[in-house]
Protein backbone atom coordinates (compact mmCIF):
# COMPACT_ATOMS: atom_id res chain seq x y z
CA UNK A 1 0.00 0.00 0.00
CA UNK A 2 1.35 3.38 -0.74
CA UNK A 3 2.11 5.67 1.71
CA UNK A 4 -0.28 8.71 1.95
CA UNK A 5 1.83 10.79 3.04
CA UNK A 6 5.28 10.45 4.16
CA UNK A 7 8.33 12.63 5.48
CA UNK A 8 12.08 11.33 3.72
CA UNK A 9 14.63 13.19 6.33
CA UNK A 10 13.10 16.10 7.00
CA UNK A 11 14.71 18.83 8.84
CA UNK A 12 13.73 22.63 9.53
CA UNK A 13 15.08 25.74 11.22
CA UNK A 14 12.96 28.86 11.79
CA UNK A 15 14.45 31.76 10.30
CA UNK A 16 17.20 33.67 12.28
CA UNK A 17 17.51 30.81 14.35
CA UNK A 18 20.72 28.23 14.62
CA UNK A 19 18.61 25.65 16.75
CA UNK A 20 16.96 23.08 14.55
CA UNK A 21 13.05 22.95 15.46
CA UNK A 22 13.27 19.63 13.71
CA UNK A 23 16.22 17.17 12.41
CA UNK A 24 16.20 14.13 10.54
CA UNK A 25 12.46 12.96 10.24
CA UNK A 26 11.19 10.14 9.08
CA UNK A 27 7.41 8.97 9.64
CA UNK A 28 5.06 7.44 6.61
CA UNK A 29 1.00 7.32 7.03
CA UNK A 30 -1.59 4.91 5.45
CA UNK A 31 -5.31 5.07 4.18
CA UNK A 32 -7.60 4.62 7.27
CA UNK A 33 -5.04 5.54 10.03
CA UNK A 34 -4.77 7.70 12.99
CA UNK A 35 -1.50 7.85 13.38
CA UNK A 36 -0.31 10.05 16.67
CA UNK A 37 2.60 12.60 17.09
CA UNK A 38 3.32 12.84 20.64
CA UNK A 39 5.88 15.08 22.75
CA UNK A 40 6.35 17.53 25.31
CA UNK A 41 5.91 21.53 24.52
CA UNK A 42 9.03 22.69 22.48
CA UNK A 43 9.62 19.22 21.06
CA UNK A 44 8.57 20.43 17.43
CA UNK A 45 5.37 18.26 16.93
CA UNK A 46 3.36 21.62 16.15
CA UNK A 47 6.39 22.64 13.57
CA UNK A 48 5.76 19.08 12.51
CA UNK A 49 2.40 19.17 11.95
CA UNK A 50 2.55 22.08 9.75
CA UNK A 51 5.02 20.78 7.61
CA UNK A 52 2.57 17.53 7.15
CA UNK A 53 -0.14 19.91 6.01
CA UNK A 54 2.22 21.86 3.76
CA UNK A 55 1.74 25.45 5.87
CA UNK A 56 6.07 25.23 6.63
CA UNK A 57 8.48 24.04 3.80
CA UNK A 58 11.53 21.80 4.85
CA UNK A 59 15.11 23.16 4.94
CA UNK A 60 15.94 19.81 3.85
CA UNK A 61 14.57 16.09 3.32
CA UNK A 62 11.26 15.75 1.37
CA UNK A 63 7.28 15.85 1.76
CA UNK A 64 5.76 13.08 0.01
CA UNK A 65 1.75 12.98 -0.99
CA UNK A 66 0.40 9.74 -2.62
CA UNK A 67 4.20 8.83 -2.77
CA UNK A 68 5.26 12.11 -5.10
CA UNK A 69 7.22 14.69 -3.69
CA UNK A 70 4.96 18.18 -2.95
CA UNK A 71 7.38 20.63 -2.74
CA UNK A 72 6.26 23.17 -5.43
CA UNK A 73 4.00 23.77 -8.15
CA UNK A 74 0.84 21.54 -8.51
CA UNK A 75 1.94 19.05 -6.66
CA UNK A 76 2.11 21.11 -3.73
CA UNK A 77 -1.19 22.56 -4.70
CA UNK A 78 -2.69 19.05 -4.15
CA UNK A 79 -1.23 18.67 -0.81
CA UNK A 80 -3.37 21.49 -0.07
CA UNK A 81 -6.38 20.77 -1.25
CA UNK A 82 -6.26 17.30 0.64
CA UNK A 83 -4.94 18.17 3.75
CA UNK A 84 -7.06 19.81 6.56
CA UNK A 85 -4.99 21.36 9.70
CA UNK A 86 -6.67 22.45 12.78
CA UNK A 87 -4.48 24.35 14.85
CA UNK A 88 -4.06 24.14 18.55
CA UNK A 89 -5.97 27.48 19.18
CA UNK A 90 -9.22 27.87 17.68
CA UNK A 91 -8.86 31.58 17.11
CA UNK A 92 -5.98 31.23 14.71
CA UNK A 93 -8.33 30.23 12.15
CA UNK A 94 -11.91 31.55 13.18
CA UNK A 95 -12.57 35.19 11.30
CA UNK A 96 -16.52 35.04 9.96
CA UNK A 97 -18.95 37.14 11.89
CA UNK A 98 -21.10 33.99 12.21
CA UNK A 99 -20.18 30.22 12.95
CA UNK A 100 -22.36 29.18 9.76
CA UNK A 101 -20.11 31.61 7.81
CA UNK A 102 -16.71 29.79 9.00
CA UNK A 103 -17.56 26.53 8.37
CA UNK A 104 -19.26 27.51 4.79
CA UNK A 105 -15.87 29.36 3.53
CA UNK A 106 -13.39 26.04 2.94
CA UNK A 107 -16.31 24.43 0.96
CA UNK A 108 -17.69 27.51 -0.53
CA UNK A 109 -13.85 28.17 -2.06
CA UNK A 110 -14.30 24.40 -3.46
CA UNK A 111 -16.94 25.92 -5.61
CA UNK A 112 -19.70 24.67 -3.73
CA UNK A 113 -23.16 26.65 -3.43
CA UNK A 114 -26.57 26.06 -2.42
CA UNK A 115 -28.18 22.65 -1.12
CA UNK A 116 -24.90 21.05 -1.48
CA UNK A 117 -23.11 23.92 0.33
CA UNK A 118 -26.04 23.79 2.78
CA UNK A 119 -25.80 20.13 3.21
CA UNK A 120 -21.97 20.80 3.64
CA UNK A 121 -22.21 22.25 6.51
CA UNK A 122 -24.73 21.03 8.35
CA UNK A 123 -23.23 17.52 7.66
CA UNK A 124 -19.51 18.92 9.33
CA UNK A 125 -21.55 20.47 12.06
CA UNK A 126 -23.39 17.19 13.34
CA UNK A 127 -20.41 15.53 13.10
CA UNK A 128 -19.04 17.78 15.57
CA UNK A 129 -21.78 18.47 17.96
CA UNK A 130 -22.69 21.73 17.50
CA UNK A 131 -26.13 22.69 16.82
CA UNK A 132 -26.67 24.97 13.97
CA UNK A 133 -29.99 26.41 14.68
CA UNK A 134 -28.44 27.84 18.45
CA UNK A 135 -25.04 28.79 17.35
CA UNK A 136 -25.45 29.48 13.06
CA UNK A 137 -26.05 32.78 13.64
CA UNK A 138 -23.85 33.81 16.70
CA UNK A 139 -19.94 35.02 16.35
CA UNK A 140 -17.62 32.13 16.84
CA UNK A 141 -15.73 34.57 19.06
CA UNK A 142 -18.69 34.62 21.57
CA UNK A 143 -18.81 30.81 22.39
CA UNK A 144 -16.83 28.79 24.96
CA UNK A 145 -12.98 27.55 23.96
CA UNK A 146 -14.47 24.28 23.52
CA UNK A 147 -17.36 25.58 21.21
CA UNK A 148 -14.54 27.23 19.53
CA UNK A 149 -12.29 24.04 18.60
CA UNK A 150 -15.51 22.82 17.87
CA UNK A 151 -16.37 25.19 15.12
CA UNK A 152 -12.69 24.92 13.88
CA UNK A 153 -13.14 21.59 13.29
CA UNK A 154 -16.17 21.71 11.48
CA UNK A 155 -14.67 24.49 9.10
CA UNK A 156 -11.79 21.67 8.65
CA UNK A 157 -14.06 18.87 8.05
CA UNK A 158 -16.58 20.62 6.20
CA UNK A 159 -14.12 20.70 3.15
CA UNK A 160 -13.93 16.70 3.22
CA UNK A 161 -9.75 16.59 3.25
CA UNK A 162 -7.72 13.39 2.97
CA UNK A 163 -5.78 14.13 5.71
CA UNK A 164 -6.88 15.72 8.77
CA UNK A 165 -4.02 17.37 11.01
CA UNK A 166 -4.90 17.90 14.39
CA UNK A 167 -3.08 19.46 16.88
CA UNK A 168 -3.83 18.90 20.09
CA UNK A 169 -7.49 18.72 19.60
CA UNK A 170 -8.70 17.90 22.74
CA UNK A 171 -7.69 20.86 24.98
CA UNK A 172 -10.45 22.46 26.10
CA UNK A 173 -12.64 20.28 26.17
CA UNK A 174 -14.56 18.38 28.89
CA UNK A 175 -15.17 14.26 29.35
CA UNK A 176 -18.60 14.57 26.87
CA UNK A 177 -16.85 16.93 24.53
CA UNK A 178 -13.90 14.42 24.18
CA UNK A 179 -15.71 11.15 24.05
CA UNK A 180 -17.79 12.77 20.92
CA UNK A 181 -14.54 14.07 19.15
CA UNK A 182 -12.92 10.76 19.38
CA UNK A 183 -16.17 9.13 17.82
CA UNK A 184 -16.37 11.89 15.11
CA UNK A 185 -12.93 11.15 14.56
CA UNK A 186 -13.42 7.44 14.43
CA UNK A 187 -16.42 7.98 12.28
CA UNK A 188 -14.99 10.21 10.01
CA UNK A 189 -11.69 8.04 9.22
CA UNK A 190 -13.92 4.95 8.20
CA UNK A 191 -16.82 6.90 6.39
CA UNK A 192 -13.51 8.76 4.11
CA UNK A 193 -10.99 6.02 4.63
CA UNK A 194 -9.41 9.16 5.82
CA UNK A 195 -5.91 9.68 7.40
CA UNK A 196 -5.38 11.31 10.57
CA UNK A 197 -2.01 12.62 12.21
CA UNK A 198 -3.10 13.82 15.63
CA UNK A 199 -0.62 15.94 17.48
CA UNK A 200 -0.58 15.95 20.98
CA UNK A 201 1.09 15.85 24.69
CA UNK A 202 -1.55 13.75 26.32
CA UNK A 203 -2.19 10.36 24.92
CA UNK A 204 -5.69 9.83 26.97
CA UNK A 205 -7.92 10.98 23.44
CA UNK A 206 -5.41 9.72 21.02
CA UNK A 207 -5.04 6.33 22.58
CA UNK A 208 -8.74 4.79 21.76
CA UNK A 209 -8.30 6.17 18.08
CA UNK A 210 -4.22 5.94 17.28
CA UNK A 211 -2.60 2.64 16.05
CA UNK A 212 0.61 3.96 16.03
CA UNK A 213 2.52 6.63 18.24
CA UNK A 214 5.17 9.18 16.87
CA UNK A 215 7.47 9.92 19.68
CA UNK A 216 9.24 13.36 19.74
CA UNK A 217 11.88 14.81 21.98
CA UNK A 218 14.05 17.75 21.38
CA UNK A 219 13.62 17.97 17.67
CA UNK A 220 14.34 14.35 16.79
CA UNK A 221 12.12 11.39 16.47
CA UNK A 222 12.89 8.93 19.47
CA UNK A 223 10.59 6.19 17.60
CA UNK A 224 7.41 4.48 16.69
CA UNK A 225 5.58 2.55 18.27
CA UNK A 226 2.32 1.11 19.03
CA UNK A 227 0.03 0.62 22.39
CA UNK A 228 1.68 -2.50 23.50
CA UNK A 229 5.12 -1.42 23.07
CA UNK A 230 4.31 1.76 25.07
CA UNK A 231 2.53 0.03 27.96
CA UNK A 232 5.53 -3.43 27.69
CA UNK A 233 8.40 -1.38 26.79
CA UNK A 234 10.95 0.44 28.63
CA UNK A 235 10.79 4.01 27.14
CA UNK A 236 10.57 6.87 29.68
CA UNK A 237 7.36 8.55 29.13
CA UNK A 238 7.74 10.84 31.36
CA UNK A 239 10.80 12.05 30.31
CA UNK A 240 9.82 12.65 27.26
CA UNK A 241 6.93 15.31 28.55
CA UNK A 242 4.33 12.65 27.47
CA UNK A 243 1.40 11.29 29.12
CA UNK A 244 0.26 8.04 28.93
CA UNK A 245 -3.33 7.80 29.89
CA UNK A 246 -4.49 6.40 32.79
CA UNK A 247 -5.08 2.73 32.08
CA UNK A 248 -2.00 2.67 30.34
CA UNK A 249 -0.23 3.44 33.79
CA UNK A 250 -2.40 0.80 35.48
CA UNK A 251 -1.31 -1.68 32.83
CA UNK A 252 2.43 -1.17 33.28
CA UNK A 253 2.27 -1.55 37.22
CA UNK A 254 -0.11 -5.20 36.62
CA UNK A 255 2.61 -6.19 34.55
CA UNK A 256 5.20 -4.76 36.99
CA UNK A 257 3.20 -6.68 39.61
CA UNK A 258 3.72 -9.69 37.75
CA UNK A 259 -0.16 -9.84 36.68
CA UNK A 260 -0.81 -11.31 33.17
CA UNK A 261 -3.05 -9.21 30.96
CA UNK A 262 -3.81 -10.27 27.69
CA UNK A 263 -3.99 -7.10 25.70
CA UNK A 264 -2.51 -4.29 27.83
CA UNK A 265 -3.82 -1.60 25.51
CA UNK A 266 -7.12 -3.04 26.07
CA UNK A 267 -9.03 -1.48 28.84
CA UNK A 268 -11.12 -4.11 29.25
CA UNK A 269 -8.28 -6.55 29.53
CA UNK A 270 -7.19 -4.53 32.34
CA UNK A 271 -10.46 -4.93 33.71
CA UNK A 272 -10.63 -8.60 33.80
CA UNK A 273 -6.50 -8.93 34.76
CA UNK A 274 -8.32 -6.39 37.65
CA UNK A 275 -10.88 -9.21 38.19
CA UNK A 276 -8.96 -12.47 37.94
CA UNK A 277 -6.74 -10.62 41.12
CA UNK A 278 -9.40 -9.60 42.97
CA UNK A 279 -11.29 -13.40 42.39
CA UNK A 280 -7.49 -14.97 43.37
CA UNK A 281 -7.04 -12.74 46.80
CA UNK A 282 -10.88 -13.74 47.57
CA UNK A 283 -10.08 -17.83 47.22
CA UNK A 284 -6.75 -16.89 49.77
Amino acid sequence: MVSRLSLKDVSYSYPFQDAMALSGINLETRPGEVFCIAGSNGSGKSTLAQICAGLLTPTSGSVLYDGKPARSGSRLLNLHRNVGLLFQSPEDQLFADTVRKDIEFGPRNQGLRGDDLAARVIDAARLVGLPLQDTGGRSPFSLSEGEKRRVALAGVLAMNPEILVLDEPFIGLDHDGREHLISALSSYVENKLATIVLVTHDLSGAWPLASRFALLSESRLVGIESKADLVLGNTDMLALGVRLPQWGVLAKELLHAGIPVEDPSDPSCLAKALVRRREVRDDR
